[in-house]
This record gives C-alpha cells, sequence and structure tokens, in this order.
C-alpha cells in the first residue's frame, strides 16, 4: 500500500494498491511536505517532484480564475430568458431615454455644458458589468 498523486488532476490518495495506478498518470509514495497546507491549484508537478508556486505564479492563477468567472458572468447574459433579459434590455433603453433628453435640454439652455451622451448598447453594458464584477 501507498500513496499517490495524479499528474494532471492533484488528487491525491491516501493507502492504495498500487499496481491500480499507473505511473505514468500517478506519482507513488510522493513528498507531500513541500505542500502541505497548500491549495491543490498552487502545485507545481515535475517530475516526480511536488512543489509550492511561488508569489508571482500564484497571482497568476489566481487571475486567469477571475478572469474566467468575469467571463462566464457575462456569458451568463446571453443566455438568460424571460423577465431579466427584459428588465436589463428595457432600463438600457430607460437610461437611453434620459441621455436624450438631457442631450436635448443641453442643446436649448445656454448655460448647461455642452457634453452629450450618446445611446447605449448592451454591448457597452456587458463590458462596463464585467469590468466592475470584483470590485
Amino acid at each position: 500500500m501507498a500513496d499517490v498523486l495524479n499528474r494532471i488532476t492533484r488528487q491525491f490518495l491516501r493507502s492504495v494498491n498500487t499496481p491500480d495506478y499507473s505511473p505514468a498518470e500517478w506519482i507513488w509514495n510522493p513528498d507531500m511536505s513541500p505542500v502541505e497546507g497548500v491549495s491543490a491549484k498552487y502545485w507545481i508537478i515535475t517530475g516526480d517532484v511536488v512543489s509550492e508556486m511561488d508569489a508571482g505564479e500564484k497571482a497568476a492563477v489566481d487571475l486567469a480564475a477571475l478572469e474566467a468567472s468575469r467571463d462566464s458572468i457575462i456569458a451568463e447574459i446571453d443566455q438568460l430568458e424571460g423577465v431579466l433579459r427584459q428588465v436589463v434590455k428595457m432600463m438600457v433603453g430607460e437610461i437611453n431615454i434620459l441621455r436624450q433628453q438631457f442631450n436635448a435640454t443641453t442643446a436649448e439652455v445656454p448655460q448647461l455644458t455642452t457634453t452629450t451622451f450618446g445611446d447605449r448598447t448592451l454591448a457597452q453594458v456587458k463590458t462596463q458589468l464585467r469590468n466592475s464584477l470584483g470590485t
């Protein structure tokens, strides 16, 4: 009986029958002390050696996970059905009406600034939402 660590999934199993685990896919009796208490997502496997990522590598892993999470959330907007999607579209329409009214008022009253606002698109709203996730 031995402990094994999967080279791809980083699954660690204790006291298993080693002939059931191919050495091409599993490390037999790995030294896990360098990664004790460290999340498996921060492990590096080089040959049969398991080590912990440095701070820069961990930051890159965390950033990639954050970006993937944000992309997934924004992709869900396109998958929304029914009421919620219509509410978002309605809000964009209402904001555009207010922008048009502001622009018209600005044109009529010389004391106001000459700043005008163009209509928003759903794509712009999704980009803004994506950029504000996690803040």
